[in-house]
């Protein structure tokens, strides 16, 4: 073939493949597989799957505690879980339609959700570490980063670290850090004792893949930090203190405009209390500070969460009253400016809400409920049970898109 079609062509037609027709052609020759392992090829095919101006996919993860399995699925962007998704496969024939909902739902507890029916979604095999548990990091250019549950209730520690490539089937576990975390003591407190806080990104500059690693030992503020970076495969400190602020929450950040983002709040110690974002840019390597609405800043004991929301940094704090959660987004329309965030809208779900974990492209929230996926649809207020159920915490939902992106980028090429 390539005697008749110039390598620009043939990168070309290649580069418009979806990553398992790539893998297997790399069968086809020396020269082709060549090609296809190679950066410049790489980088071509994973451009050109990001100048779409949306993901091909969501990517849902759960952990099901009926039939004590961990699953990875992708779901279509336009329409991540039809509304027919149960209902296109009952029987109406039955002779007893009636009873097909209460079938359902034990279907439901006994097969683990949806997975009795996968013509909606695409199972990722699972990695080669069968018996962990993890939290979803974050996830850049086809790359997972996860981190491993431990036995602690409140998600303040974790174990193993991966990143990981789905579509290849390529992973890669992290060595030790060099900051060991103190154990807890007996008595716990949110933010004393050793917390992680972590994030994942990529940084353009160098053409490399960073993970973020904020431990605060005890009650001390500024928190030490750590890079762990793939082309080097090591952890290195961050020389310049860390930000002068406690982060809400500890495994998610948002990785948006080249730097990740963390919901925190300044200390006691540290005079007029506020809460803000903290940033941290992937290319320098330091922390900045971005405002949120003025109407949170001063608001003690928030909850509240960072989100994307068509491509915007966004906001989701949760307000309390009695049993009753009243969860709210809102989205900075104006990167960086802070007369720019505006509320869309209010989640006004009573008692059972955990918390939302995304967003879809016709702007419903996707929250989890009593341990349940729901969407809810800000047009018409309602909310849709998903028979999708889970560990709270252990859901998530990202952006994915396919990549050759390969684990063992400091080699820079497709590992075999």
């Amino acid at each position: 073939m390539s005697n008749y079609l110039p390598n620009e062509v043939i990168i070309e037609i290649l580069s418009r493949l979806p990553v398992k027709s790539l893998i297997r052609f790399r069968c086809v020759s020396k020269t082709w597989c060549s090609l296809i392992s190679s950066p410049h090829f790489i980088a071509t095919h994973l451009n050109r799957a990001l100048s779409n101006p949306h993901p091909p996919y969501l990517l849902l993860h759960l952990y099901s505690n009926n039939i004590a399995k961990e699953s990875f699925t992708l779901h279509s962007f336009d329409d991540p879980f039809p509304r027919n998704h149960f209902t296109k496969h009952l029987d109406y024939t039955s002779p007893a339609p009636h009873i097909l909902p209460l079938s359902l739902d034990q279907e439901v507890k006994e097969k683990g959700c949806f997975f009795a029916h996968p013509s909606d979604f695409i199972e990722l095999h699972c990695l080669q570490f069968p018996n962990n548990s993890f939290y979803v990091i974050g996830s850049s250019n086809g790359l997972l980063c996860l981190a491993e549950a431990v036995d602690d209730s409140y998600c303040r520690n974790f174990g193993l670290f991966v990143i990981w490539n789905p579509s290849i089937q390529k992973a890669i576990s992290l060595p030790e850090s060099n900051i060991i975390s103190l154990p807890d003591s007996i008595e716990f407190d949110m933010y004393r004792n050793s917390i992680q806080c972590l994030g994942f990104g990529y940084d353009p500059k160098t053409d490399d893949y960073k993970l973020v690693r904020l431990v605060y030992r005890f009650d001390t503020v500024p928190p030490l930090v750590e890079i762990y970076k793939l082309r080097t495969r090591a952890w290195r400190s961050l020389k310049a203190p860390g930000p002068p602020y406690a982060i809400i929450t500890w495994f998610i950040s948002v990785f948006l405009n080249g730097a990740l983002h963390w919901p925190a709040y300044t200390p006691a110690h540290q005079g007029t209390f506020h809460n803000l974002i903290v940033s941290f840019d992937m290319e320098d390597e330091t922390f900045c500070e971005v405002a949120m609405p003025k109407s949170l800043q001063g608001v003690e004991d928030l909850t509240v969460a960072v989100a994307v929301v068509d491509g915007l940094l966004a906001l989701v704090p949760c307000n309390k009253y009695g049993m009753a959660k009243i969860h709210s987004v809102w989205v900075m329309k104006e990167y960086g400016v802070e007369e720019s965030w505006t509320k869309l809208y209010g989640i006004d779900n009573g008692e059972g809400v955990n918390r939302v974990i995304g967003f879809t492209k016709n702007g419903e929230a996707l929250l989890i409920k009593n341990e349940k996926l729901f969407s809810y649809s800000p047009c018409t207020q309602q909310t849709l049970d998903l028979h999708i159920g889970g560990i709270s915490l252990l859901f998530s939902l990202d952006t994915y898109v396919e990549s050759l992106v390969p684990v063992n980028i400091a080699d820079g090429v497709l590992g075999n």
